[in-house]
């Protein structure tokens, strides 16, 4: 693959990593400290880079998965019942929102 995705693999990498509940105790604070902490052009890139990817593999939540862990996601977003594309779309619904989102409750088995 051609693609490069180098602002999502910061997110991912950098943020979602195998420690990455040492920024916060779920996606949404682990979001929230990368808000705070990115300049406005780097999550406007990522988000860009979001929607460069759902738009590349519409359709394909396995490829997204497969490319979500290439570019160093560590975070289990399975446990809530999501896949690589849903866990994609909350993650830019994160990033765009003024506000905090709440956090995800675990499904009933």
């Amino acid at each position: 693959m051609t693609e490069r995705f180098d602002k999502l693999e910061q997110l991912l990498g950098g943020y979602f990593h195998q420690d990455w509940d040492t920024e916060g105790a779920n996606d949404a604070e682990v979001i929230a400290a990368f808000r705070r902490t990115e300049p406005v052009n780097q999550i406007e890139a990522t988000i860009a880079e979001i929607d460069h990817l759902l738009q590349l593999f519409t359709g394909d939540p396995l490829k997204i998965e497969e490319l979500l862990g290439a570019l160093g996601c560590e975070y289990y977003y399975q446990a809530y019942g999501l896949n690589g594309q849903e866990w994609l779309q909350r993650v830019r619904s994160l990033l765009l929102s003024p506000e905090p989102q709440p956090r995800l409750s675990s499904r009933p088995r």
